[in-house]
């Protein structure tokens, strides 16, 4: 009985370390996955970011990392008053700006008229003067002189003109806006508008302004103004996953994938809900066998983070000592033993 126990072991070892060996095959197969990348160094990269003179950019991964320290240092840093006013006296008188406190101004005076008589007196003696115009800030500016919008329609107005300055508007989307002008189709002119506005009134005039880059047609701003209203650092995952981030409407997804960084909004958008390996059947199998008892679902995990040389030493342990275990049961029988 000794003997046959024995045996039994030896060959339990070896399919075991044979098993090691095809299962981290299936998982480099599959993969890669959300959950073998490591986390994403918020704080230290806000820190980077904030020395580098980006403070709004520190304040973006600061909040997105929970850093407290950092985004207090980088809000700090962005209020100071003699920048404020500076940004803010040049993006009323100019209508330009780069960034979010002189375009917030900029936005103001749109507000109150002057901007959109600004940029008409401006491009018309662009024009007089035989140089290029802006058929987009005329169209815009006319149209807030001549119409009443609703607030979340009037802020989308504001913000597309004061992007369109800051260079931060595609070429598709401002041709988008022309031709509707030019057609008079109030109405998608408006849903247009309004995509503009809600991202405005969610992420402020700056961040908005950012995201606005990502949207080449209004189908591409209704979506990434869905993206901002409904997931956290929205302005993260579209400069980490571009347009495609947009897409990412799991939010448990976005979430995992958001928190390991550029590599992980990357995989996330290439792979959709495959990129976690929670989601895998296998993996949902092994889980259950743990939950009866089962250490399938154990093994998964220690191989998901076991780099390959710990995996073929742990192989060859096995098949080594399997194959002693089962020899030793052999000699044993030929001597007679029970």
């Amino acid at each position: 009985m000794g003997r046959l126990l024995r045996r039994l072991l030896g060959v339990v070892l070896v399919l075991a370390g044979l098993a090691v060996v095809a299962g981290k095959l299936w998982l480099d197969a599959t993969g890669p996955y959300l959950e073998s990348l490591t986390p994403y160094p918020f704080c230290e990269r806000a820190r980077a970011e904030l020395e580098a003179g980006r403070p709004l950019d520190a304040m973006e991964l600061a909040e997105a990392g929970g850093c407290e320290d950092e985004l207090a240092a980088a809000r700090s840093e962005w209020d100071r008053l003699g920048a404020v006013f500076r940004r803010c006296v040049h993006g009323v008188w100019t209508g330009r700006a780069e960034d979010g406190v002189g375009i917030g101004c900029a936005i103001a005076s749109d507000l109150v008229v002057l901007g959109d008589v600004r940029d008409l007196a401006r491009q018309g003696v662009a024009w007089l003067r035989g140089e290029e115009t802006d058929e987009m800030l005329v169209a815009l500016s006319a149209a807030g002189l001549a119409l009443t919008f609703a607030p979340q329609v009037g802020a989308g107005n504001d913000l597309l003109k004061a992007a369109r300055r800051a260079g931060a508007l595609s070429e598709g989307l401002a041709g988008a806006v022309v031709r509707l002008v030019r057609e008079r189709a109030w109405r998608p002119l408006a849903d247009l508008l309004g995509s503009a506005g809600r991202m405005s009134l969610r992420l402020g005039p700056a961040r908005a302004t950012r995201a606005l880059a990502y949207a080449d047609d209004a189908d591409e701003l209704a979506r990434v103004a869905r993206f901002a209203e409904s997931s956290p650092s929205p302005l993260l995952g579209l400069r980490w996953g571009g347009k495609g981030a947009a897409r990412l409407t799991d939010e448990s997804l976005y979430a995992a994938a958001l928190a390991r960084g550029p590599s992980g909004v990357e995989l996330a958008v290439r792979r959709g809900s495959r990129a976690l390996l929670s989601r895998q059947p296998l993996v949902i199998a092994a889980a259950k066998a743990l939950y009866r008892g089962d250490a399938s679902a154990l093994a998964v995990l220690l191989l998901r983070r076991a780099t390959w040389p710990w995996v073929g030493t742990v192989a060859a342990a096995m098949l080594l000592l399997g194959a002693a275990v089962y020899r030793s049961g052999a000699r044993r029988g030929g001597r007679g033993d029970p």
